[in-house]
């Protein structure tokens, strides 16, 4: 049976369809429900969703089941089709708090407890073996670093290295401390804990949301992977702290063993921290002092070493690439140092093999409140068990919609540092990206129409690969900022012996070899190439992420009002800018979290993002029950600090449409009208192709800590490339095929005989394409402006330096200051984050410089910047994107 689907062709007021591609239709094909009778109350048009169910809140799946899509080889012996089949990309959306045990054809009393027979049937007995402290104790990497630490000190308080009596008081002191580290560290995973804690989270969730959502093929997807004889590497996006429980949760469902799960040591308190810890959570520090961190040898090996024996134990491991919860909405950079000891385990031949599975959570509305505090620079509120407790009652007695959890396709941990090797790794850097594609460039089961999104060109060719890679509908993954291993060195030159399969693995990884040991996680004698690696990995991971999760209705419905009706719209016109951006949503093959009519949505996301984020008004003048009328006034909440975490919604879209709004902003830059006077009539403007390339390419470096555009394995300018391209299927760009005289350019040294149809574009702004370029630009003006007033702070560094911290609490200040006087529009201006990344982007372009002194970062100009004739320049170049 097939069933049509047709992209709407009518004005929707935005014309988000016109995106990509011209309007399309496309066949889906439909498919029996794999479990019980649960797609037959989610149809896939959406049209008949109030009649068949009570709820306001239409609930998934938006797009049709995905189309097989070949995957990387996995191993040797496991292929992509190992894991993936027509069967498992074919399977539609499960909510997992429906259980069989609550089907009509139960008896009454099974019903009635369905989530106790449920977790009484699941399978939890499963082997965790213990890992004793002596066997890491003993393990060489501590036992160098304990010979290091007793070193240093004896050395520290002038003791001679033959004083055996000293050394054997500091060995114990030090073998102690090591011990109670593990103590105070280690995971204690329990089966019964696991089965009782399952239960309990059914009825919580069931509680707190309307569904808990995943699609069937990635279930079935992660239970062929539980089946290969290797760890596993889960790694969620960070959005909070439920997600320490989520994925546990879900394997449970599954009858998957339990991984171990790294978790900050603010979460080690009384009862949470018992509790974590039996659900399979490992204790880390949160961030180590600069200064300090350097003296810190011991509690780095015996994390590293407890790590690398649980996987060689057989244990799996989850931890959060991007370190901490995401504070903005969007995807932080990612960070590399438990990334580096799994590459380090496989390097030098512990780890034969493992799959690395990218994971994304999304929630229709976060539980653990906001981030405003942090935003505005204050300090984080220590976690604490009270505080954790009235956290708990306050969200036990609120309802947060919808959550969704979306599992990348799993990949090679060997496939992707083989295909690594084929290549010149040092060439992997952000400024230099490369264009094979590496393992793990697949794409998210989940589900998406099979045509309509235009593909990522990649041009130039690969070494031939003994096994598949990615197909052309692969992720179009992102270039980051470096992943953050501030590497350690430990006084060592042995290697862990691992007979064969070490030797095979430096036969084959000859360039990784060195990267071996204590150093690995924390070190700074690992080769550029690992490094680089360890990057390389660390953003792929983080870009398949994204790339899966899914967009919530709240997300939607906030950036329609962030960037598109700011002043606010009526309920029929949003619904009808939903529409179109939900069609455009399809086209980019991006699942969303939310079917049914998009006024229910509509209405939905207002009620959950509630009165102090989003103000409702009938036309009376009333907003007591302006919900209720057929049609009203919506308008977010634009005031200090409401609009912080309004945005904090609203920024899920912004790495779907980054590239777009670079593209965008570059052009506006460059134009000597205003675009937006010249509705529906050309303004005879020229613009050069291969100039406005180049400067949005500059654009995308200095937002390279805010946005992913595309994976060490592709080309940015690929990316820029093919956001202008949807500039010209808009219709906003027409190739210049006779331009005339007199027409103005970009810049006034142009040449008319150099004018021709592949490298000049003609701007022809229609009503529909200002909309949709306004609301681009308009994602990128907030952080614009942070960048350009925090770089006009930089005066204050000449001749002089100042800890980072007061410069970037000074910098927020005088935003806050020109937002107070209506300089500023934008109120998420003030946030902290853009704050910071503007202090990286100033770094890594050698205007400022730092160092460490009493554990204090201390901020200098550069020699080349050391006066404001100097900056200005610079400056003036920020500004220029402002225009």
């Amino acid at each position: 049976m097939t069933s049509t689907l047709i992209m709407r062709r009518e004005d929707l007021g935005i014309s988000w369809a016109q995106l990509d591609h011209p309007p399309k239709a496309h066949t889906a094909h439909t498919t029996a429900p794999a479990m019980g009778p649960l797609t037959s109350e989610w149809p896939m048009d959406g049209k008949s969703l109030v009649a068949q169910i009570a709820s306001t809140m239409p609930t998934p799946p938006e797009s049709p089941p995905p189309s097989h899509q070949a995957g990387p080889a996995l191993t040797d012996t496991i292929t992509s089709n190992d894991l993936t089949n027509k069967t498992t990309t074919s399977l539609g959306l499960r909510n997992l708090l429906r259980v069989s045990t609550n089907n009509s054809d139960r008896y009454f009393l099974t019903r009635k407890c369905c989530y106790v027979f449920h977790c009484l049937n699941l399978r939890t007995k499963f082997h965790y073996p213990d890992i004793p402290n002596k066997l890491i104790i003993k393990d060489e990497c501590v036992a160098a670093a304990l010979e290091q630490v007793v070193a240093d000190e004896m050395e520290q308080k002038g003791l001679e290295a033959s004083d055996k009596k000293a050394y054997v008081t500091l060995l114990a002191k030090y073998t102690a401390r090591a011990n109670k580290l593990l103590h105070e560290m280690k995971a204690a995973l329990s089966s019964t804990l696991i089965r009782l804690t399952g239960y309990v989270l059914f009825k919580v969730f069931s509680n707190l949301f309307s569904s808990v959502t995943v699609h069937g093929g990635q279930k079935e997807v992660i239970e062929r992977a539980a089946q290969k004889d290797m760890p596993i590497i889960y790694l969620p996006l960070h959005r909070s702290h439920v997600d320490y429980l989520f994925v546990t949760w879900i394997l449970f469902n599954q009858q998957i063993p339990a991984p171990i799960v790294a978790a900050g040591d603010n979460l080690r308190m009384p009862v949470f921290g018992w509790l974590l810890r039996g659900l399979g959570g490992f204790f880390i520090k949160r961030r180590l002092d600069a200064a300090k961190s350097r003296k810190d040898i011991l509690y780095r090996s015996v994390l590293q070493t407890y790590m690398t024996h649980a996987l060689q134990a057989g244990y799996n491991l989850e931890f959060f690439i991007e370190g901490g919860r995401t504070r903005t909405g969007k995807p932080c950079m990612p960070k590399g140092g438990l990334l580096s000891v799994i590459v380090d385990a496989y390097s030098n031949g512990t780890l034969e093999d493992a799959l690395i599975i990218p994971i994304a959570i999304n929630y229709d509305r976060l539980l653990d409140g906001n981030f405003i505090r942090e935003q505005m620079g204050q300090s984080k509120v220590p976690e604490s068990f009270w505080g954790a407790v009235r956290a708990i009652i306050k969200v036990l007695s609120t309802n947060y919609g919808h959550a969704r959890i979306d599992f990348g396709h799993p990949f090679s941990l060997r496939e992707f540092i083989q295909t690594s090797k084929r290549r010149d790794v040092s060439h992997l850097a952000i400024s230099q990206p490369q264009t094979e594609p590496l393992p793990g460039c697949t794409p998210p089961l989940s589900p998406s129409p099979p045509d309509e999104s235009p593909r990522l060109s990649i041009s130039g060719s690969s070494p031939p690969l003994s096994l598949p890679l990615v197909n052309d509908k692969g992720h179009q993954r992102s270039l980051s900022s470096p992943a953050n291993s501030n590497h350690l060195v430990l006084k060592k030159t042995s290697s862990n012996p691992s007979s064969a399969m070490s030797m095979a693995n430096k036969a084959t990884t000859p360039h990784l070899t060195g990267a071996r040991s204590s150093s690995s996680l924390f070190g700074t004698e690992v080769t550029e190439e690992y490094r680089l690696l360890v990057k390389s990995l660390a953003v792929h991971i983080v870009f398949d992420a994204e790339r899966c999760q899914a967009i919530m209705s709240t997300n939607a419905v906030a950036w329609l009002l962030s960037f598109v009706y700011r002043s606010g719209t009526r309920l029929s016109t949003l619904t009808t800018a939903l529409d179109a951006l939900r069609d455009s949503l399809k086209a980019r093959k991006r699942d969303t979290g939310f079917s049914g009519h998009s006024r229910e949505v509509v209405r939905h996301a207002v009620q959950l993002l509630g009165p102090g984020l989003v103000r409702t008004e009938d036309f009376s003048g009333s907003n007591s029950s302006a919900c209720d009328k057929p049609d009203y006034f919506i308008e977010p909440v634009t005031l200090l600090p409401n609009i912080i975490e309004f945005n904090y919604y609203a920024s899920a879209l912004g790495p779907l449409f980054a590239a777009d709004a670079i593209v965008v902003t570059t052009l506006l830059s460059m134009t000597d009208c205003d675009l937006w006077t010249y509705k529906d009539c050309s303004p005879d403007c020229l613009v050069d192709k291969k100039k406005l390339l180049q400067r949005a390419g500059r654009l995308a470096s200095v937002l390279q800590h805010e946005y992913l555009l595309a994976p060490p394995c592709a080309k940015q300018e690929d990316r820029l490339s093919q956001a202008l391209d949807n500039l010209v299927d808009m219709g906003l760009l027409q190739a210049a095929v006779f331009p005339q005289k007199g027409v103005r350019r970009w810049s006034d040294d142009s040449d008319e005989d150099d004018i021709s149809y592949c490298h000049h574009f003609k701007v022809t702004p229609t009503s529909s394409s200002l909309e949709v370029i306004g609301a681009w630009r308009n994602m990128l003006v907030p952080m614009l402006d942070a960048y350009y007033y925090t770089a006009h702070c930089l005066q204050k560094l000449i001749a002089t330096q100042m800890p980072d911290k007061e410069f970037i609490q000074s910098s927020q200040s005088y935003i806050g200051s020109l937002l107070e006087k209506g300089i500023l529009k934008y109120g998420e201006s003030i946030c902290i984050d853009p704050i910071r990344n503007a202090v990286k982007f100033f770094e890594s372009e050698g205007v400022v410089e730092s160092y460490t002194h009493d554990s204090i970062r201390l901020l200098y100009l550069s020699k080349e910047f050391e006066s404001e004739d100097k900056l200005l320049p610079f400056i003036n170049e920020i500004d220029s994107f402002r225009s």
